[in-house]
């Protein structure tokens, strides 16, 4: 899948819509077996919905949490077809819903998680119940699937179902697996619910990094490098968002993380003095609304700044510092410049004005910071901690 080459660095939160009536909002999460109210239906002999707790997605390796990226949380419905195995008989199988009453309503609206792989005619049907007939709202296969690589298809899923539920009494959703050997299909946190919004959210505005941002510091701390926060301000209707981010200037050819929360750092394999693009795509369970593109520029790889100085020139102390901080230094120095994680400067100092290459950080809050050392024509990033 190409949104899990990067993740947040906290896993975001079950996606859901304000501003709305709730007719079915079920996280699966009382056990595992069928939730009350639900049907589990075998209609060719060839197997159930079963119910997993792991978060790992067949045939993506051990212990891999490929669902959990996807937004489940909890327990879940699988159909594993593979597991079931290739013994020629078919599979046909649905988790439908209990009756729910429309009747009141002009809007309805069904949302939902899912990672599904289906090939050799293998098919993922949802469909809603309208009163009197069975109705397809959506089919996966290997032919429609549309966000991943031929059979793949996964993410946040969101379908307007007012022409067939609206006013309807006895309404009812289900799932329905036809296959055979055919790989999986799990989906969660399906709602049913009316929209009660009139308009899409307005677009969200760059926070951190602000658009234009240069030096943006990447921390390399952990196995995967880190930049953090992305932060944006947001339309007060909007509830849910999908972060996308690339090198080309739309900035979508890296990925798109659906349900993303605002604040988090994404791990990924950032590289230095690179200009990356990204955009926020706002909810609201009318509608949605894109931003426009911005832009930040990583900083330089420390590791190239220090290999033009001489080994051991320059080092901090004391590191982690409160009141200040000194430089040792076998070269003349020429100033420094102090970033924060968000690539901000928040200090720039020439030598001149420094005593014995001491400087006052009383004015910096608490945390991680970058300083970057000229000397001549020569620079070195290193990194401190203020107290």
């Amino acid at each position: 899948m190409k949104k899990t080459t990067f993740l947040f660095l906290f896993l975001f939160l079950t996606t859901s819509f304000a501003f709305s009536q709730v007719l079915i909002d079920e996280n699966f999460d009382a056990g595992l077996s069928t939730p009350t109210g639900w049907s589990n239906t075998d209609l060719a002999n060839g197997g159930v919905w079963s119910f997993a707790n792991s978060g790992e997605a067949p045939g993506f390796g051990a212990a891999n949490t490929v669902l959990y990226d996807e937004g489940f949380s909890g327990s879940y419905p699988i159909f594993d077809s593979d597991a079931i195995g290739n013994d020629s008989e078919p599979e046909d199988a649905y988790l439908e819903s209990p009756t729910f009453d429309a009747s009141a309503l002009t809007d309805v609206q069904l949302t939902f998680n899912h990672v599904i792989r289906a090939e050799f005619a293998g098919n993922g049907f949802v469909e809603v119940f309208d009163g009197t007939a069975w109705v397809q709202v959506v089919l996966f296969n290997s032919t429609n699937n549309t966000s991943g690589a031929n059979e793949l298809d996964f993410g946040f899923k969101s379908y307007n179902v007012s022409a067939q539920l609206a006013g309807v009494s006895n309404a009812k959703v289900r799932f329905r697996w036809v296959g055979d050997y055919s790989y999986f299909w799990a989906f969660d946190n399906v709602k049913v619910f009316s929209c009660t919004e009139t308009t899409a959210p307005t677009a969200a505005t760059a926070t951190t990094p602000a658009n234009g941002a240069t030096n943006v510091a990447i921390d390399v701390t952990g196995t995967t490098p880190l930049i953090t926060p992305f932060n944006w301000t947001a339309g007060p209707s909007a509830t849910v968002f999908n972060l996308s981010l690339g090198t080309d200037t739309a900035g979508t050819d890296i990925g798109t993380i659906d349900g993303a929360t605002n604040g988090n750092g994404i791990t990924f394999n950032w590289a230095y003095d690179t200009t990356y693009y990204w955009s926020v795509e706002s909810f609201n369970c009318f509608g949605s609304t894109v931003s426009a593109v911005w832009s930040f520029t990583t900083e330089a790889d420390p590791a190239l700044s220090a290999a033009s100085f001489e080994a051991t020139t320059f080092s901090l102390y004391p590191n982690p510092a409160k009141s200040s901080i000194s430089i040792k230094s076998k070269s003349q120095l020429t100033s420094i410049e102090i970033f924060n994680q968000l690539g901000q400067r928040v200090m720039q100092v020439e030598a001149d004005s420094m005593i014995e290459n001491t400087i006052n950080i009383n004015d910096l809050k608490s945390g991680i910071y970058f300083m970057k050392i000229f000397a001549g024509n020569q620079e070195k990033t290193m990194k401190f901690i203020k107290e």
